[in-house]
């Protein structure tokens, strides 16, 4: 991912703005949806039960219900859904990254996963944030103030570093320093050169969705190959479909003003991040405490 990373960083130097908006689209809409596509299956693969075909139902019924939830708290009480979106993607990031390194009962781990996620995100805003204020301060309905970001960056690698500590010192966490050092500093050129969308598209797509899916496939089918994932398209297929579809159904209402697409955008994934950090949390409590399921 640092090649990958470091050769886009350098293609952003000659693409356009228009250009990066519309790739970002495309990478969100197709690896960012499609590594939450098959939370059906993951259930339904971690369950391993004579109710697991009854529980694929419930399931479903449960994105149902909680898509919509979302939306509508987006709609009524967005000040409180905003934070709320930051506070459970900022757990989900940091979780991806750091499960396989800590223990299972780790106290501090959920704070710990939180704070990593939440670092990358408040390093992004503050960077960006003559373009990122004006889209939380339409997103939340509160006027938003550059200071704050700086704060809220500054918090969270308090709280980063404070939960580290404590975790290294019980011997829960296992860090490979000069590594993710490289990796954070690297994220922080890469936000610093290159538009907000472009950005947050890099680091979710190859930092984030993609280690998801790889690790998705080790989990369904044994091992991470191409065959493998032809796989797993086949069966999240219908999902990624719907996803896309209830995008379309965002824009049809909201296509009038075009200035919005990037809210629209922050709704659809809201919508579909809150089941989607359920799903794969359970998952991967069951894997580390049932490795051989």
């Amino acid at each position: 991912m640092v090649v990958i990373s470091v050769f886009v960083l350098w293609l952003s130097s000659y693409s356009t703005a228009t250009l990066e908006a519309v790739l970002s689209c495309i990478f969100i809409l197709s690896f960012g949806v499609l590594h939450g596509s098959n939370d059906i299956q993951l259930l339904h693969r971690a369950y391993r039960s004579k109710q697991s075909q009854f529980s694929v139902y419930k399931a479903v019924m449960f994105y149902i219900l909680v898509v919509i939830g979302i939306l509508g708290l987006f709609a009524i009480w967005p000040q409180l859904a905003l934070p709320l979106f930051l506070l459970i993607s900022g757990f989900h990031f940091g979780e991806q990254h750091w499960s396989s390194n800590v223990k299972q009962t780790a106290v501090g781990s959920t704070l710990f996963f939180s704070f990593y996620g939440l670092f990358i995100l408040f390093m992004l805003f503050y960077v960006q944030r003559e373009q990122v204020v004006p889209v939380l301060t339409e997103l939340s309905g509160v006027k938003i103030q550059s200071e704050w970001l700086g704060s809220l960056f500054l918090f969270s690698a308090i709280g980063l570093v404070s939960t580290a500590v404590f975790l290294l010192a019980k011997k829960l966490l296992t860090i490979r320093y000069v590594e993710e050092l490289f990796i954070l500093l690297l994220l922080f050129i890469i936000f610093n050169v290159t538009s907000l969308i472009w950005s947050f598209s890099i680091y979710f797509i190859l930092w984030h969705s993609i280690p998801s899916l790889r690790d998705q496939l080790v989990f369904l089918y044994g091992h991470s190959s191409k065959k493998t994932f032809i796989r797993y398209l086949k069966t999240s297929l219908p999902y990624w479909l719907v996803s896309i579809a209830g995008l379309g159904i965002l824009y049809f209402f909201l296509k009038d003003n075009i200035d919005q697409m990037l809210s629209i955008l922050v709704y659809f994934l809201a919508a579909i991040t809150f089941p989607h950090v359920l799903v794969i949390s359970f998952w991967e409590s069951r894997i580390k405490s049932s490795p051989e399921s």
